[in-house]
């Protein structure tokens, strides 16, 4: 096990200064360092203030202390720590924290004479020399993985259900847990740390999917998720012309004429593998590239609607281009919900009944029936008897009717890592769950 600490010098001094108020104190340059694990190991830290001996030493009692901007407290007033350097005299607490794999965490501090201090006070020609110290070990908490996390959930949640599947052209017989019913407890807070998860930052589970990064490769439980509301990028205005948006509702599946290829689609590549994808920063390390099967319906659109759950999931994963042709899988970071997870989504019950059959029950007990003022929304698969795709449209049934070239609704939707691991939540849109890589 090793650390780092990374700072500006060997001590932190104050000479030569003067009680300041807190007015003041807030545009002092602070002392920045920064911890860095050097191990593939999570290790967990304490940082500590150790105040050095020196002949005018000033007293702890008078020093103001912020750390990370929070607010400010009285040196003497922290919890009291075992000093470890040979010429220190005190320890106070700092602060604690964990880094995992090769990660790391930087911190500003700042020390100054408090405002209440006075000329009668034994305060006046001293001098505060002081060291930060971080003791550090390996994290002894055994995290369960997410993926397994959400199938343990099976045995107290009901609406967990367990979905078996017989081969297809593309896939060998896998089983899969989908989450299903009107508003389930599968919130996951993505891209954000904040103490209460933005809106935006609000995703939900769909399921635990075996789900493989390349044609052939090693299947592995992966948690898929969907972004709770409709994707509208805001960090420029690129994605607002007209080319790719039609007024506030969504993207266009393709703005490519004559085209229903997902990839070569222009909401594919320029809008979630483009825009999306840059916007989510560090949080791309929680993402797998997946495989994304492409096959067609080979349904005249207006049937589209009377299939059931289990002929999507069949046709999806079928050898059937789509009427531009293409490919029949696609790899990638982020993509659409298929028409089979929004039909599954209902519960097992209606496993074998059409959607078309049952729209009413979709709309009140389909927990993926979200629609942003009944606006459609776009699922990932192009159909094969026109340049269409499917989508969700507000009645409740999966359409093939609407061309490629319209603008709809998008939530993107992806594959968690394998290795990404359970922290804390419910579930619940309050407390949703958090997680860690």
């Amino acid at each position: 096990m090793k650390i780092e600490l990374i700072d500006e010098s060997d001590a932190i001094h104050l000479e030569k200064t003067y009680p300041l108020s807190d007015a003041e104190a807030r545009r002092l340059t602070p002392y920045q360092f920064t911890i860095k694990n050097m191990c593939t190991t999570s290790v967990v830290y304490d940082v500590s203030l150790e105040i050095l001996e020196n002949e005018n030493r000033l007293a702890s009692e008078y020093i103001a202390i912020e750390i990370d901007g929070e607010e400010k407290q009285i040196l003497n007033t922290l919890s009291e720590t075992e000093v470890t350097l040979e010429n220190a005299v005190e320890g106070r607490y700092l602060v604690h924290g964990e880094l995992g794999s090769l990660g790391s965490k930087s911190y500003s501090l700042k020390l100054w004479i408090d405002e209440h201090v006075t000329i009668e006070d034994d305060a006046m020609n001293k001098n505060f020399t002081s060291k930060i110290v971080v003791e550090a070990s390996l994290n002894q908490i055994v995290y369960d993985y997410f993926n397994d996390y959400i199938i343990e959930q099976m045995e107290e949640d009901s609406s967990i259900e367990k979905f078996e599947h017989e081969a297809t052209s593309q896939t060998i017989a896998l089983t899969d847990y989908r989450y299903t019913g009107a508003n389930p407890n599968n919130y996951v807070c993505f891209g954000s740390e904040e103490s209460v998860c933005p809106e935006d930052n609000l995703y939900r589970i769909i399921g635990v999917m075996p789900t493989q990064s390349e044609v052939e490769g090693e299947y592995e439980n992966r948690v898929k998720l969907i972004k709770s509301t409709p994707y509208v990028e805001t960090e420029s205005g690129y994605l607002k012309s007209t080319t790719y948006t039609k007024s506030k509702f969504g993207y266009n599946w393709s703005a490519i004429v004559n085209n229903n290829k997902w990839e070569e689609s222009t909401l594919n590549i320029i809008v979630l593998n483009g825009v999306y994808w840059d916007n989510l920063g560090d949080f791309q390390k929680y993402i797998s590239p997946t495989l994304w099967y492409l096959g067609a319906p080979q349904f005249y659109s207006a049937n589209y609607p009377n299939l059931n759950p289990e002929h999507y999931y069949v046709n999806e994963r079928s050898n059937k281009l789509v009427f531009s042709e293409g490919v029949i899988n696609y790899v990638n970071y982020i993509g659409l919900m298929y028409p089979s997870d929004y039909a599954y989504s209902i519960g097992s019950s209606y496993r074998n009944s059409s959607i078309n059959s049952n729209k009413n029950n979709y709309i009140a007990l389909a927990w993926l029936y979200t629609l942003e003022n009944k606006y459609y929304e776009w699922l990932l698969n192009g159909e094969g008897s026109g340049l269409r795709s499917g989508m969700i449209d507000a009645s409740g049934i999966v359409n093939g009717l609407m061309n490629a070239a319209y603008a709809y609704i998008v939530r993107p939707t992806f594959y968690l890592k394998s290795n990404v691991f359970y922290k804390s939540g419910i579930g619940t849109q309050e407390n949703p769950y958090r997680i860690g890589i």
